[in-house]
């Protein structure tokens, strides 16, 4: 899960953060991050993972579909990455489809999500997947920004 995450973000965050932000971390500490949040989930929280059809079931893609920190009455898709070996394939689609399906299953009637605001490729896959921009909020880094997604479950 980590090696999907850093291999995904690496690519589809080139070019967005500036030189002087600090390196993304290693897969294995995203691992471990993974590890600690699957551990800690709270009622009504998933984690989907895609995986090849292979021996080893190699994981291509991964998402968790949790209930929001800030707003309880809704859902928060959070972490839909796939291995960009793997982009263009419907594993994104599948992984984001299973989350709304949960959502659904729970009682949300509305779901959210962060995007990098730089992150064109992204959010036009957002958009055309039925989710609407949002509030916009500044990140730890100046120029860089996450705008807030919204569904209508």
């Amino acid at each position: 899960m980590g090696t999907v995450w850093w291999r995904a973000a690496m690519l589809g965050y080139e070019g967005i953060f500036p030189p002087e932000a600090p390196p993304m971390p290693p897969p294995e500490e995203v691992a471990q991050e993974w590890r600690r949040a699957i551990l800690s989930l709270r009622a009504g929280g998933v984690v989907f993972v895609a995986c090849l059809w292979d021996p080893d079931r190699t994981i291509v893609g991964t998402v968790a579909a949790v209930p929001d920190p800030d707003e309880s009455s809704r859902g928060h898709l959070r972490a839909l990455y796939v291995d960009p070996g793997s982009w263009g394939r419907g594993v994104g689609r599948a992984l984001h489809d299973a989350a709304l399906t949960h959502f659904q299953t729970v009682g949300f009637r509305v779901a959210i999500l962060w995007v990098l605001e730089g992150n064109v490729r992204a959010r036009a896959m957002w958009e055309r997947w039925g989710w609407q921009p949002g509030p916009i909020r500044s990140t730890d880094y100046p120029g860089v920004n996450e705008i807030c997604y919204l569904i209508n479950l």
